[in-house]
Order: C-alpha cells, then structure tokens, then sequence
C-alpha cells in the first residue's frame, strides 16, 4: 500500500561476497547504516550494520562474515505504511527492505521516504492544535473524544496512542483541525480526561499566560 504512494529510487543490495569496505562506501554513498543483502539468485539474506562492519576489524573480508541471521528485517510489497513505521521505529532502521512472500529482494523504503510519506500526510500538515491528553483505561472512549472534538466544531484529523505513565491509564495525542482548542479540552475534562500538553493553540498559550500573570500579581499582595 505504501509503495504505490512513496517514489522509490532504485536501491541494490549488496551480495554476501562483497567486501566490508566496499559496503562501509556503499552505506557512505546512500546516507544509510543499514544495508540489505542477497544471494545470487536475488534471495534476501538479511541485513548488515555500519556497526558491526567497523567492529569486525579486517576490511578486505566478505560480509557474509558479520550477517547476523537475527537482523534479517523486512516487509511485504503490500504492507501498511503504518507498519513499515513501527517496523523502521522498533528495530531503529535507516533502510528497510521490501521482500516478496517467495522471498525475493525487490527495493527498499529509505527512512528518509517514510519521513517524507508522513510528511505529506493531512493530519500532520494541516494547522491545528496538538493536544497530549491522559485519562484511566475504566473513561477511555473514542465515542467521547469524537463527540467532544465535533460538538465544538472542530474535527478530529488524528489520534495517536502514547505509552502511559501508569498501567491504569491511557495517554494520548489528538491532532484538531482548528487551533482554538479550549472549548475541546474543557469538554474532555468533564469526562476526567487530563491535559498534558499542547501546542499549535496561541490562545490557549495566552490565555494560560495571562491567568498565570493574574496569579502571580494575587500573591504580590
């Protein structure tokens, strides 16, 4: 699914009789630090590392020397791009490959094209307020975050889980099509959501600022 939306620049694999330093100027040349490699018959064998190269210590040798059979990360042509996310954030990757279920190497997706997939999503471009809310896992409704977001005019563009301070709760972003977000978050608290944090709303950063100005001109007398 990703790869009919994501221009791929063509991106041979190395073979595993390729010598270290020739894949040290490879991964050099593609701004990468992880590489796929193939056998003859262009099946994939797995990944290497800038790392493990540099640390190997004998430059001439083959790199089939220093695969290891446990970074052997891939996705399917059809795959989500939600899952080639997870996939690239999880194992760290700056270079995925895309394999066939015959397991067949066909290219690989570049952080910098996952980077620049998401980029051009609307959720992330469009203006609007980002608000990190928390609330326990016994209130969490979609339902009571949609109605909220909605009965104040406003849309919800996206909603993104966060790992939790507490295992009895769940925390959040939400991303809003509008940058006026106080009537949302006054709303979502009388549903026990907590704010965490936001940004994108400057009214909300001025009125946040103008009661704490009043506040501290209280304790001034």
């Amino acid at each position: 699914m990703m790869k009919q939306s994501v221009h791929l620049e063509p991106f041979a694999a190395l073979g595993p009789e390729t010598s270290i330093i020739e894949a040290i100027d490879r991964m050099e040349e593609m701004k990468v630090s992880d590489f796929p490699v193939v056998n003859s018959e262009g099946i994939y064998l797995g990944l290497v590392s800038e790392d493990a190269l540099l640390e190997y210590g004998d430059d001439n040798a083959p790199i089939s020397n220093v695969i290891n059979p446990a970074n052997a990360h891939f996705v399917l042509p059809e795959s989500h791009y939600f899952d080639v996310l997870a996939m690239v954030v999880q194992y760290r990757l700056t270079s995925l490959p895309i394999v066939a279920e015959d397991g067949t190497y066909q290219s690989s997706y570049l952080l910098s094209d996952v980077v620049e997939f998401f980029r051009g999503t609307p959720s992330l471009m469009q203006p609007g307020a980002i608000l990190t809310m928390s609330v326990d896992q016994s209130q969490y409704s979609l339902i009571t975050i949609a109605n909220a977001v909605e009965q104040n005019d406003a849309k919800l563009l996206g909603l993104w889980l966060l790992a939790p301070d507490s295992p009895a709760e769940v925390k959040m972003v939400l991303k809003l099509n509008v940058e006026h977000s106080t009537p949302i978050v006054q709303s979502l608290e009388r549903y026990d959501y907590r704010l965490d944090g936001i940004s994108g709303d400057a009214n909300f950063e001025l009125d946040y600022k103008e009661r704490f100005n009043h506040l501290m001109n209280y304790l001034k007398y």
